[in-house]
């Protein structure tokens, strides 16, 4: 996963449905050795996947731990997981993006991003002032 990546599917968006975050952990590049193992040098792609989910544990486990927890799976039902769970914590923060573009048909979205836009003017051209003066 890659936050600066141009192609869409190296990233996981708040906005991502549940069917997006499956198909995009579906596609993640992992290997094709048996097994789960936490080695980020040898299984960058495996790595990645565990940390993910030690980021989304609940029980706070390191990602040897969780490479233990799930062993006996193979790398599609883990992706599944790890999808799940994503798709899981995202789930309140989504539905809340979702209602406030819902509200006025997203103007209030549109009037706090020109509200702030005012706010950067004003304290900018204070800022030049105190530069120029």
């Amino acid at each position: 996963m890659s936050k600066s990546h141009k192609d869409p599917r190296s990233r996981i968006l708040i906005t991502d449905s549940p069917e997006d975050v499956h198909k995009k952990i579906s596609l993640a590049l992992t290997d094709s050795a048996s097994g789960l193992s936490y080695d980020p040098v040898g299984r960058p792609g495996v790595a990645n996947l565990l940390e993910i989910m030690k980021h989304l544990d609940s029980h706070g486990r390191t990602c040897d731990e969780l490479a233990l927890v799930f062993s006996t799976l193979n790398m599609r039902d883990f992706k599944q997981k790890v999808a799940d769970k994503i798709s899981e914590s995202l789930s309140g923060i989504r539905s809340r993006y979702e209602q406030i573009l819902d509200t006025d048909n997203g103007r209030y979205l549109d009037h706090v991003a020109a509200s702030g836009a005012n706010k950067a003017l004003i304290s900018a051209g204070e800022t030049m002032n105190l530069a120029m003066n």
